[in-house]
């Protein structure tokens, strides 16, 4: 019985050890400087068990918590926006809007990070949660992909551009 204890302990123990893994192995394009030219990154940290979907510039994908999705940045306007689908309609998105921006306003930017993240709708009586997209620097978006489980004000210092 001792035995089976002990075997239970050891067992919870590693379940709840961290392993490091290195993210160049699984995302080759994040850290070559001429891959990750005209890309968009997003890394997903909604914290929540269910995949939801990200749409960026008309094409929509699954993405799980602690997953990164890779799309082509378009030349002049792009859009982001995170959300769920329920009965056909697109929900719990904290803005209700895309998040936009162009490439002609700076031209120099050849890349851009994002991060999808659980927040609450301010917007509402009742504090539902919803996801909330940012943009990011590449320093701030490394350091979320290495650190996913980072939480409070110390996780967002420096994430924003």
């Amino acid at each position: 019985m001792k035995f089976f204890y002990s075997l239970i302990v050891v067992i919870f123990l590693s379940s709840c050890a961290t392993t490091s893994i290195d993210q160049r192995e699984i995302i080759p394009e994040l850290f070559d400087p001429e891959l990750k030219k005209g890309k968009i990154f997003v890394f997903s940290n909604h914290v929540d068990p269910l995949s939801m979907n990200i749409r960026v510039n008309d094409e929509v994908r699954k993405i799980k918590h602690t997953q990164t999705q890779i799309f082509d940045l378009k030349e002049g306007q792009n859009s982001v926006f995170s959300f769920m689908s329920f009965l056909g309609s697109e929900q719990q998105n904290c803005d209700d809007i895309p998040y936009t921006f162009d490439t002609k306003t700076f031209p120099e930017v050849e890349t851009y990070y994002f991060l999808i993240q659980k927040g609450y709708d301010k917007n509402k009586i009742l504090k539902i949660l919803c996801f909330r997209d940012f943009e990011v620097s590449e320093e701030a978006f490394l350091r979320q992909i290495e650190n996913p489980r980072s939480g409070g004000d110390e996780a967002f210092q420096g994430l924003f551009n």
